[in-house]
């Protein structure tokens, strides 16, 4: 029997995203980095929280300004020398960001009825310390998270680096708590992005439950090369972290059980906006099989990552984002069983046009093919669309509306499950 269709989305979405885009602009709420240096959010991002080149160069230095003016075949000036003009101020090294939003969903397993649920959410909010000690190679980078959909707080980032050489050639080292993926690579590969939730390509976890979406502790080392005026820009990045718990938490302590895990990636930025990116992750981590039955078990599997991502943007409008994640982990169905695999070929391809600086519609959809133990191949796919709108000036207010759909099919026993979801958000960064 077919299961009815709600009729919110048709007779909702068009009022409230009206309502979205006509809602008064705000005088004031600015980040704490545009603050700072007295710029609009546009300066680093297309639109908060999506970073641009100069963003990108920004974060490699050490949350300093690169040279507006730099010619890589006169003097360049030292990183510690950057910015040393700009004092100390507390209020431009914190920053709050807060995000709430209405969503409605439905979902449908395999054999069940469809279940549809609205709701209001408190998504997030955090409180954020960052910046660049003055006249110094230092910086840091902190963020508190009060709450996160509900969650009680909890600190998801504590970083603490230093960055030499000069604004062409620079070198950094750093350790803490720190996103293994999430802020790195171009746009392509990164976390933040136009929507409110990353690709699920870059999110998806296998069934040892490793994701690249984590924040362990870690020691960092990098280098970028830029050209001259930053035309093109060049980096690479090698992290040491501690890895995952068996359920997929991080592991932030060291342990009898504790694993080292190699991230790499190496960035290639050019043209108006355009980059590229590869990266590779290689590690282990504990694995408990049927846990809390009689044929319970533990093994540690290895698991391997490779990535493949590019984006540009045409004209300052259109933004064409594609990219292809290889996922191979090690696989234990019994105690007495041989290590067979997990593997997943996934594809990710999206669409950003800039109506306007600050107003933007999106297209994205996202793929993997997934076999297990030799099994046929179980896909997954998931698209979404969407609006991203700043109410300022500055950029640091955005309203966003979402719709998306996706198909799971779990790899183990083949079980699918289909999901709509519709999502209004209002996202504030002062």
């Amino acid at each position: 029997m077919a299961h009815p269709r709600s009729t919110f989305w048709p007779t909702a979405i068009a009022p409230l995203l009206l309502l979205l885009l006509m809602i008064p602009r705000p005088a004031q709420a600015v980040p704490a980095f545009a603050r700072k240096f007295g710029v609009k959010c546009y300066t680093c991002h297309t639109i908060p929280p999506a970073l641009n080149k100069n963003g990108y160069t920004f974060k490699r230095l050490g949350y300093r300004m690169p040279p507006e003016e730099m010619d890589a075949s006169r003097s360049v000036p030292k990183v510690k020398d950057l910015d040393k003009a700009i004092r100390f101020n507390v209020m431009n090294s914190l920053a709050v960001v807060g995000q709430g939003s209405f969503s409605q969903e439905r979902t449908q397993g395999e054999g069940a009825a469809a279940v549809a649920h609205s709701k209001f959410n408190l998504d997030e909010v955090a409180v954020f310390a960052a910046g660049a000690v003055p006249a110094s190679g230092f910086s840091y980078f902190t963020q508190l998270d009060l709450s996160q959909d509900g969650g009680t707080p909890f600190l998801e980032q504590a970083v603490f680096s230093y960055t030499a050489g000069r604004a062409n050639r620079s070198y950094f080292v750093k350790a803490g708590q720190m996103h293994v993926q999430e802020g790195e690579g171009t746009r392509a590969a990164m976390f933040y992005n136009l929507f409110p939730e990353p690709a699920p390509l870059l999110t998806a976890s296998s069934p040892v439950n490793f994701s690249l979406d984590q924040h362990p502790l870690a020691v960092a080392a990098g280098y970028t090369w830029a050209s001259s005026y930053f035309k093109r820009v060049f980096a690479i990045t090698a992290k040491v972290n501690n890895g995952l718990r068996p359920d997929g938490s991080e592991l932030l302590y060291h342990s009898a059980r504790n694993t080292t895990n190699l991230w790499l990636d190496a960035d290639y930025w050019f043209g108006p906006d355009g980059g590229v990116t590869f990266m590779t992750y290689y590690g282990k981590k504990d694995q408990l099989q049927n846990q809390g039955e009689s044929g319970g078990f533990t093994f540690r599997p290895t698991l391997r990552r490779y990535g493949l991502f590019a984006n540009y943007l045409f004209f300052d409008k259109l933004d064409l984002l594609g990219g292809y994640l290889r996922s191979d982990d090690d696989w234990q169905a019994a105690p007495a069983a041989r290590l067979t695999r997990f593997t997943s070929d996934g594809f990710r391809a999206e669409a950003d046009y800039y109506i306007q600086r600050g107003f933007a519609v999106m297209a994205r959809y996202d793929r993997m093919n997934q076999t297990l133990a030799g099994a046929p191949a179980q896909p997954t796919a998931a698209w979404n669309l969407g609006v991203s709108k700043a109410l300022t000036a500055r950029g640091n207010v955005l309203a966003r509306a979402s719709y998306g759909r996706d198909r799971l099919q779990d790899p183990e026993d083949g079980a699918v499950t289909t999901s709509r979801l519709f999502k209004l958000d209002l996202r504030l960064m002062w």
